[in-house]
Order: structure tokens, then C-alpha cells, then sequence
């Protein structure tokens, strides 16, 4: 068996205009002033709620938060693909190591509902063989539970497993589950910070992970 995990928002597909634009949609409708589509690529991966508290700043209480999230919920669900969509190579990618074999899976911190809608919509209904999503009682990345999951599921272990992602948090996750992880240098965090988390491979391009899985 071999199988390959993806992390979803900065690594399959650039879902930051959507996130940022749901997210100014929802601080505004409160009178909280939108933030600059440069800050999101550090305010995202740990989830809606830590996505909104950075947002929110000093005016982030518990009852604030939940109406915001309640509205950007409802804004997102709605619009999660208007500007998105996978980065140059990815389709391709995946559709290449499904056909090759590998068994596919998703693990993000994005809601279960939009991480299902998106993953399925740009690559397919039948490609992943499971998409795990934050949902509530259930601790979000780099806690390793919903890999080990993903793993039960595929029938796979961690020696026949990667981990792709673009983020500290997903190398954290990768390296909690026991796993080996190959980081995606053109999402959201970059070079620097995938190299300090301790990636073990740095993919520049979706291209380069066919190259480092493929002699396994």
C-alpha cells in the first residue's frame, strides 16, 4: 500500500481570496474594519476560530467571536469557490498518483462541510478515500488524531505514508503522526517556515511530489 495525505487550503488548491473576502464580509457586518488580503497567509491553518480571533484582535471576546463565526460560516459555505481554485499542476498530480495506485486522502482544519464541497469539486467525488475536516469535539491539526484516522480508513501505516503541506502546523502534524513530510513550498507560509518546522522534503512546485514519491 502506498498513500499520500494533503493537506487542503495552500497546498491542493489557493482558497486565501475566499477566506479572506468571507472573512472582511462577516467582521464588517459587526462594524470591525476588513484586514488586508496580505495579512491572511499568516492568520490562516489553525482553523476558522483561530482565523477570526486574529482577525478580531483586541476586540475578539467569547460572544463576539461566536456571532462572527456564525456569520462567516453561513458567508463562506456560500461563496468558498468563487475565487478559488487548485494551483498549476495539482489536478494533474493527483489524478496521476490516483491512477498510479496511491491511495489519497485530505486532512485540514478547514470545516468539514466547505472541506468536503471543495475537495470534491475540483478533483472529483471518488478520488480521496477520505476527507477529514474540523468538526466540533474534535482537536484540530497538528494534533495527529484525524491522520491516524485517514490512515484506518486507507488501510495504510505511517511507513507507507506522506504527508503534503504548506505550513509549521502541518509539518508538526506530519511528524506527530509518525509520518514523513514533503513541504509545499507555494502555499500560503513559504520556504522558511516549512525548513524551521523540519519538512523533510521541499516540493517547489506540485510536480516535484511525483519526483520524491515516485521511486518509493
Amino acid at each position: 500500500m502506498k498513500a499520500v495525505i494533503f493537506d487542503l487550503d495552500g497546498t491542493l488548491v489557493n482558497t486565501i481570496d475566499d477566506l479572506a473576502a468571507a472573512t472582511n464580509q462577516a467582521l464588517q457586518k459587526h462594524g470591525f474594519p476588513p484586514k488586508p488580503l496580505a495579512d491572511f497567509p499568516m492568520m490562516v491553518g489553525n482553523g476558522i476560530r483561530k482565523l477570526l480571533e486574529r482577525a478580531l484582535g483586541d476586540a475578539c471576546t467569547p460572544d463576539v467571536l461566536d456571532t462572527v463565526q456564525r456569520d462567516f460560516l453561513e458567508i463562506y459555505d456560500q461563496n468558498c469557490m468563487n475565487l478559488s481554485a487548485p494551483y498549476e499542476g495539482m489536478t494533474e498530480v493527483v489524478g496521476r498518483l490516483q491512477k498510479d495506485g496511491w491511495r489519497l486522502m485530505v486532512v485540514t482544519n478547514k470545516p468539514q462541510a466547505q472541506a468536503e464541497k471543495i475537495a470534491r469539486h475540483y478533483f472529483g467525488g471518488d478520488t480521496f478515500v477520505s476527507i477529514s475536516g474540523n468538526l466540533e469535539g474534535r482537536p484540530a491539526k497538528p494534533d495527529p488524531l484525524t491522520v491516524h484516522m485517514a490512515m484506518q480508513d486507507a488501510g495504510c501505516t505511517a511507513e507507507e505514508t506522506w504527508f503534503v503541506g504548506d505550513s509549521n502546523v502541518d509539518v508538526q502534524t506530519a511528524h506527530n503522526a509518525g509520518l514523513r513530510c514533503i513541504g509545499a513550498v507555494w502555499g500560503f507560509r513559504g520556504e522558511d517556515e516549512l525548513k524551521k518546522a523540519g519538512a523533510e522534503i521541499l516540493a517547489r512546485t506540485p510536480l516535484d511530489i511525483l519526483q520524491t514519491v515516485g521511486g518509493k
